[in-house]
């Protein structure tokens, strides 16, 4: 799926979600998609002021809610009280590999969830409904050069 075609999905799931799609409101997604690492709702508003003064804090914490309900961000709460935020595509289901250094956030496909789904209901009778996992490390530019492998 192109960029363009998952930012299209991502307007239409927020219309479902009784969202207007305003200019702002567009420029907040198609601001947050572009980064790569996790950003505080402050942090965001501060990018998008630049090219985008009319864009309101409060429409960034709304949308960045309704992105996480509707399953396009992932919500993490940070040591000072204020969550963060990551665009996730609707498309398919992943994990993610943190960059502890810069910040940068890579996805890693998930092909095993079924099977580990089987094994925890026959083995301890557990239906599995969501789960997340999350890879801390150092990227590749972070990384000192005798740890690429």
């Amino acid at each position: 799926m192109s960029a363009a075609e998952i930012e299209g999905a991502v307007h239409a799931e927020l219309a479902r979600a009784g969202c207007r799609m305003t200019n702002q409101r567009k420029a907040i997604v198609a601001e947050f998609m572009r980064l790569r690492r996790y950003v505080t709702p402050q942090e965001l508003h501060e990018r998008l002021a630049r090219r985008h003064p009319r864009v309101a804090l409060a429409t960034v914490y709304r949308t960045l809610e309704v992105l996480e309900k509707i399953g396009a961000a992932v919500r993490e709460p940070r040591d000072h009280g204020e969550a963060s935020y990551l665009f996730c595509p609707l498309a398919q289901h992943h994990h993610h590999a943190v960059c502890i250094a810069c910040g940068k956030v890579d996805d890693v496909p998930c092909g095993s969830v079924d099977r580990f789904a089987r094994v925890l209901a026959q083995q301890l009778n557990f239906q599995l409904r969501r789960h997340r996992l999350e890879f801390y490390g150092l990227c590749r530019r972070c990384a000192p050069d005798e740890a690429h492998i």
